[in-house]
């Protein structure tokens, strides 16, 4: 189970798929720069690309799947629109491909009805893909529609019963909602699906479950077969979670000076410090993680800066930080307000 960014997974997963198909090389550095989740680069490779051997549907594909990395949601749907231009009329997978992240650009940009429709069609075509299924369910929930969400999570979850990043998935989705209920009771199915859980996805559940202490012992005899960036970060929050922050920080710090790629826990590490009111200290995690040049976390990071400022009542430094965020994610909502309590200081 990996605790990945919806955005960075499937972006991740996209370049993997059909990428071989694109002209000789061209992509290439598509390929590697939103591997990297160096996005923005990504992105102009890909132009780069089309610019040289012209209009090509997997490159437009790849470009559309960075923008959407990058948060910029209109110009990923317009870069998916265009891979369809370049299509023969044959439906063909990379089209049913397209036709998911089309239907993520949409969701993510606000157009509930049109990234309905879109979903749609893709599961009119691939009936037994759960991803689908999870991510209508996803739009289900934001439009409104309760009962029709669940109706798809549980399909997702009939089709995909050991993929334990769903269960989390669907609970995260109904959590953010305040259906604890529901959310809940799809970790007690994960609990019980499929053999016998292995210690890490057994933990990384009951820390869901709020069993923290349960959840603690089975992550250490999970860490005593190897550790990884998302065990860190579990066994770090289970570790807050039962009140011993310096711990975790502990294993925060230990893990990124062996890693020091580690987005996510910089970005994990700094929410800590900034819990611990040690903002200076956050503001130095943020700024060596934000120096690793992309990837997981550094939107996060950036945020995070700012409201470090602000809590130093640094509001100049947070104004200009802002300022580069808004211009970077301006679909942020929760940027938006706190953009408009600093115009006031």
């Amino acid at each position: 189970m990996k605790q990945k960014s919806f955005i960075s997974l499937i972006a991740f997963a996209s370049f993997l798929v059909l990428s071989g198909c694109a002209p000789s090389g061209a992509d290439a550095a598509v390929i590697e720069a939103a591997k990297n989740g160096d996005y923005e680069t990504a992105a102009a490779a890909a132009d780069a690309a089309i610019s040289e051997n012209g209009p090509d549907e997997l490159l437009y594909r790849a470009k559309g799947i960075a923008l959407l990395g990058a948060g910029e949601y209109q110009n990923a749907e317009d870069a998916f629109l265009k891979a369809f231009s370049c299509s023969n009329g044959i439906v063909r997978q990379a089209d049913i491909d397209i036709s998911y992240y089309l239907a993520v650009a949409q969701y993510k940009k606000g157009d509930l009805a049109e990234a309905h429709k879109t979903v749609d069609a893709v599961i009119a075509i691939r009936p037994d893909d759960d991803g689908a299924y999870f991510l209508r369910g996803k739009i289900g929930l934001a439009m409104g529609n309760k009962d029709e969400a669940m109706s798809d999570f549980d399909r997702t979850v009939a089709l995909a019963p050991t993929d334990y990043d769903r269960y989390v998935g669907i609970y995260e989705e109904l959590h953010a909602l305040g259906y604890d209920t529901e959310a809940s009771s799809y970790l007690e199915k994960a609990m019980t699906a499929g053999n016998r859980l292995s210690d890490y996805n057994k933990g990384v559940l009951e820390y869901y479950l709020g069993s923290y202490t349960d959840a603690r012992n089975d992550l250490e005899n999970a860490k005593k077969s190897g550790n990884s960036e998302n065990l860190t970060l579990y066994l770090g929050r289970t570790y807050e979670a039962l009140g011993d922050t310096a711990y975790a920080m502990t294993l925060y710090e230990d893990y990124i000076r062996e890693n020091s790629s580690a987005g996510k826990v910089y970005e994990q590490l700094a929410k800590s410090k900034m819990a611990a009111k040690d903002y200076e200290g956050a503001l130095e995690t943020i700024e060596t993680g934000l120096s690793l040049g992309g990837g997981d976390g550094e939107r996060e990071l950036l945020f995070d800066r700012i409201v470090s400022y602000e809590m130093l009542y640094d509001f100049a430094s947070a104004k200009k930080y802002m300022e580069e965020y808004v211009a970077l994610y301006p679909d942020d909502e929760v940027a938006r307000r706190e953009n408009v309590f600093l115009s006031s200081r």
